[in-house]
């Protein structure tokens, strides 16, 4: 076969290679949602976009959870309860007359010493069970912080020597009147009533509560007075409302009264100087008729009854 001959031949394979690619390349691709059917049979429908039917059954369903929760105290469920509040100590924790203040190497004074506090930052824990939809027991944990501060009335004072004179009525220095702090715990446990919710169906989102309870308040001031803390049996009763925000949580608002009578436990001494190598009992000078004092050692003091306002906002868990 001559070079002329075969050449022919290539370039005619090539054309009838390259023409079906080349046809295909060119032709128009619309792409389309259906697919054409053979004659006489049902067309393939391909369904790109939903209809408004499916989106609205998809509306209902989501309405329907909605409307699952029903706002209402539930029987059997644990309440959980933090809140921060305040505690007036506004009233007289302690006093007693005429009893030391006041000791140099030169002088000792005494007088009328009582002690009143502040208003009291009170955190609050909780922890409950509703026994019924109405009624629920409740353990409460809570510590309050704050200051105290010290009166000196009817002042008197005289030098370390024998038969010195007593000087009524002498200046008080800037620190000769205690003000320190004041810590208490409190621990009690309580029954919660929903009145409303009594013979009802405790369904709603605001529900008022009653409470009581009874259990143990405990005071500790950095005081030269007291050894140490002193315990209290603490009585308390109050009420507040409770908003349902959601299935499990609530916001609580509450205002309770505590009562309770304490009684102080006297220092062993009221100070010591010379890196404790003198100590300073702690005594009290009551006046004797004839105007001299009867100096002696305080043994105890009387207790005092206390009312104290409590009120706090918090947030509750159900579970």
């Amino acid at each position: 076969m001559s070079r002329n001959s075969v050449t022919t031949l290539i370039i005619f394979l090539m054309i009838t290679v390259a023409n079906p690619l080349i046809a295909q390349d060119t032709e128009p691709q619309t792409p389309t949602p259906q697919e054409t059917a053979p004659e006489g049979q049902p067309q393939k429908s391909f369904q790109l976009l939903r209809d408004s039917s499916s989106a609205e059954r998809e509306l209902d369903f989501e309405d329907e959870e909605a409307e699952l929760w029903v706002p209402g105290i539930r029987s059997g469920t644990i309440e959980v309860s933090f809140g921060f509040g305040f505690l007036d100590f506004n009233k007289v924790m302690w006093k007693h007359d005429q009893i030391i203040y006041k000791y140099t190497t030169d002088a000792t004074s005494w007088g009328d010493v009582q002690i009143k506090g502040e208003s009291a930052f009170n955190p609050i824990f909780r922890l409950g069970y509703n026994l019924t939809q109405w009624f629920a027991l409740e353990g409460i944990g809570g510590v309050a912080i704050t200051e105290y501060n010290s009166t000196i009335t009817n002042r008197r004072t005289r030098e370390n020597k024998p038969d010195a004179p007593i000087i009524d009525n002498p200046g008080l220095g800037e620190f000769d009147a205690e003000k320190r702090s004041l810590l208490t715990l409190q621990a009690s446990l309580n029954a919660v009533i929903y009145p409303l919710a009594i013979g009802g169906d405790a369904t709603g989102k605001l529900h008022p509560f009653l409470t009581a309870g009874a259990g143990k308040m405990w005071y500790d001031m950095n005081s030269n007075y007291f050894d140490g803390a002193s315990g209290a049996t603490d009585f308390n009763f109050g009420g507040g409302v409770r908003l349902l925000a959601d299935k499990n949580i609530s916001v609580r608002f509450e205002v309770i009264a505590h009562f309770n009578e304490i009684e102080f436990t006297p220092s062993p001494y009221f100070t010591t100087l010379d890196e404790g190598t003198v100590v300073v009992p702690l005594n009290e000078y009551p006046r004797k008729a004839d105007g001299s004092v009867d100096e002696r050692l305080v043994t105890e003091y009387e207790s005092q009854s206390l009312s104290l306002l409590n009120w706090s906002i918090g947030i509750q868990g159900s579970f």
